[in-house]
């Protein structure tokens, strides 16, 4: 935020600081005493005195930007606004353009996410409204363990208060949830904004009793409204001498822009289904808190009673209450996860370098200096960092981040071998760390890097690279006409990206790209023109901007289920969607199929279908399973066989190794007697998965 607004007073901007915390680091407080800063107003309050940012005097200085930070912080008792970002909106009421800042834990909507993955509350929160309102959102990526590097060397916390944050807030696992988290949220909304097209919008109706539940389905309901682009209501039956906490519940659905209804009466199943048909829901999201009783079992649940009486409605039933599904029988032998087998290969051949990826989604974004400046941090800390292959096509700011910087052979290598990297040379000097710029090059012998980076990394050397993400062979293939690319445009082999331990966006918004672009900063004048009709058209900067998202977001999403299954962690974290659809071996499925696809599509989720083999199968039924296998592959997804006594055991157990967040079911033929046996046992055993019953016309 400060350097964005020490760049916009250099070209002429009124930029002032409303309110920055600096939190005594050095970097941030030279940062700060570089801009104008309005001073604070100073509150009392209980015998000490509290500082907020003037409000009033911001207005009164009235410039053209106002750096704003903490958006989510509240306010001392006695200023005009209770929260911070209740300030922005007057400020820009007033005219002032306002860059602020604001952590992913705060945004509303995914509150219970991230309490549920770090066990720790958030007590401040933004309305998801003011996301959506931003002009621009600016992501500022860091891999979690490069976050914990720069916590252990002291520039975020006290060195009194480091070991204790490293233990619990900054574990490897809640950083990494909490990246995919962002990157996918920030993703999802560039998409709407980039005008995708998507499905008819789709409402959601959330029923809620008033339990410590409550909350949770409130945002998973708005959540689902959110990704199909509907309305979301959320509805409390008020039963006589039951007063549930409704103050509480209105202000979380106002919150995450949701309505709010109370219906009084005794039959929730029939308040339920009444608003839905009244609303016209195509969505119902209903809890199942406790195992029924021994009597219970006989009688309707809510589910039971929705799901049947609305047919044409999905049904998503989320269970509280858990009950731990049967263990696989002992000395099955379960495959092992690719990246484990990947990992177990490269610990078998001694000491390896790792690589580190900086991913542009576009040429100016900024890949080479974002790589030069880590080398510089690596190179003041002691480390033996030498730059192999840079290419500064002549510009002053790649040039100017090369000073201090060892060149291998030494600057005059740089103009000789057109930047391109000396392996020989480079194993012969066998540096700790490597800065090689531009993965979709050759090298002096005209080799393809990709091929030779397996050679660097074997010797133990640390490599750190930069990537454009129009250079994947993925991306060419997609949008290469469009991007304006002849059939000899390089391409990199998407599968080096599966060799990197770490990778990092460098974020630009397409303004800001297309600003540099016409300064002269990416291509020279004669290539602008048609650099602006091609790759820096609008519209496939913000596509290509949403991919590189989803490349870094693939990423983090390995490196987070790696991390679970060392750990044993069992519940599903939904920092990414993984649907699993149940088929049967009966004509029909195709529809669930398609629909499942759809829904993963949708909202970038891994897509599974699984079948339960109880018994032999018939030639008829195995002819069907083929074609739903050939279908499911043909639409992305995996298609597994299960094996048990009882389909909902081997369902729920699955589901739950492989970290199912949705689990998508057809309606069954409820008996008159067990009713939906099946699916609510399913329901018991799997706790806080989305259990989505598809409708009648998509089953």
């Amino acid at each position: 935020m400060l350097r964005e607004g020490r760049a916009r007073r250099a070209q002429g901007e009124d930029v002032v600081i409303g309110f920055v915390e600096t939190y005594d680091r050095p970097r941030t407080v030279e940062a700060v005493s570089t801009l104008e800063v309005v001073p604070r107003l100073r509150v009392a309050y209980r015998g000490t005195t509290l500082e907020e940012m003037d409000l009033d005097a911001v207005l009164a200085r009235r410039p053209e930007v106002a750096l704003v930070d903490e958006l989510a912080h509240t306010n001392a008792p006695g200023v005009r606004h209770a929260k911070r970002w209740q300030d922005v909106d007057e400020l820009r009421d007033a005219g002032i353009d306002v860059i602020t800042t604001v952590n992913v834990q705060h945004v509303e909507s995914v509150k219970d996410l991230v309490e549920s993955i770090t066990g720790i509350p958030v007590r401040e929160t933004v309305p998801d409204r003011v996301l959506d309102t931003a002009d621009e959102i600016h992501f500022v990526d860091i891999a979690p363990e490069a976050l914990r590097k720069r916590m252990r060397h002291g520039n975020i916390y006290a060195p009194d208060k480091i070991d204790a944050a490293l233990h619990n807030f900054f574990r490897p696992g809640n950083l990494g949830a909490l990246r995919e988290i962002a990157l996918r949220l920030v993703a999802q909304a560039m998409g709407g904004q980039r005008g995708a097209v998507e499905p008819s919008p789709e409402d959601v109706l959330v029923a809620v009793s008033g339990s410590d539940s409550s909350e949770t389905l409130i945002r998973r309901g708005a959540r689902l409204a959110r990704r199909t682009h509907g309305l979301c209501t959320v509805l409390v039956v008020a039963r006589p001498g039951a007063e549930p906490s409704r103050e509480r519940l209105r202000g979380v659905a106002e919150q995450v822009g949701a309505s709010f209804l109370v219906r009084a009466g005794t039959g929730v199943a029939r308040a339920v289904t009444q608003t839905a048909r009244e609303l016209m829901a195509r969505h119902v999201v209903i809890g199942e808190s406790r195992p029924p009783s021994a009597l219970g079992r006989w009688r309707a649940t809510l589910a039971d009673t929705v799901i049947e009486e609305m047919p044409d409605v999905h049904v998503h039933v989320l269970s509280r209450f858990e009950q731990r599904p049967e263990k696989p029988p002992a000395g099955e032998q379960v495959r092992p996860q690719p990246d484990e087998l990947l990992r177990r290969l490269h610990s078998a051949g001694g000491r390896r370098g790792m690589l580190r990826i900086h991913l542009g989604y576009a040429r100016g974004c900024g890949t080479t200096i974002a790589m030069l400046d880590e080398a510089r941090r690596r190179a003041s800390r002691g480390t033996d960092v030498v730059v192999a292959a840079v290419d500064t096509h002549g510009r002053g700011p790649c040039t100017a981040a090369l000073e201090g910087l060892e060149i291998l052979g030494g600057r005059r290598a740089l103009g000789d071998s057109g930047g391109r990297l000396d392996v020989d040379a480079l194993l012969a000097r066998n540096p700790q760390v490597v800065c090689i710029d531009d993965l979709a090059g050759v090298d002096t012998g005209a080799v393809p890097l990709s091929d030779v980076l397996e050679r660097i990394l074997a010797a133990g050397i640390t490599v750190i690279a930069t990537v454009h993400l129009t250079d994947l062979a993925s991306t060419v293939e997609t949008m290469g006409g469009m991007l304006g690319f002849g059939p000899d445009h390089r391409r990199l082999d998407d599968s080096v990206l599966q060799l990197a331990g770490e990778m990092e966006l460098v974020d630009v918004t397409p303004a800001a790209l297309t600003e540099r672009l016409r300064r002269g900063e990416i291509v020279p004048p004669a290539r602008m023109a048609r650099a602006l009709q091609t790759e820096f058209r609008p519209q496939v900067l913000a596509a290509l901007r949403e991919m590189a998202f989803r490349v870094i977001a693939e990423h983090t999403d390995r490196q987070l289920v790696a991390y679970m299954r060392e750990r044993s962690i069992e519940q599903p974290w939904e920092a990414r969607p993984r649907v699993l659809a149940a088929v049967a071996p009966r004509p029909g499925m195709e529809r669930l199929i398609r629909a499942a696809a759809a829904l993963a599509g949708r909202v970038d989720a891994e897509f599974k279908v699984a079948t339960v083999r109880t018994r032999p199968r018939s030639e008829e039924e195995k002819s069907l399973l083929g074609g739903y296998a050939a279908l499911t592959h043909q639409l992305g997804g995996e298609f597994v066989t299960l094996y048990g006594r009882s389909k909902a055991q081997a369902l729920a157990g699955y589901a739950r190794e492989n970290l199912v967040t949705e689990l998508v079911v057809t309606r069954g033929r409820p008996h008159r007697w067990t009713r939906h046996s099946a699916l609510r046992a399913i329901i018991r055993m799997l706790k806080d998965v989305d259990i989505h019953v598809l409708a009648a016309d998509e089953a």
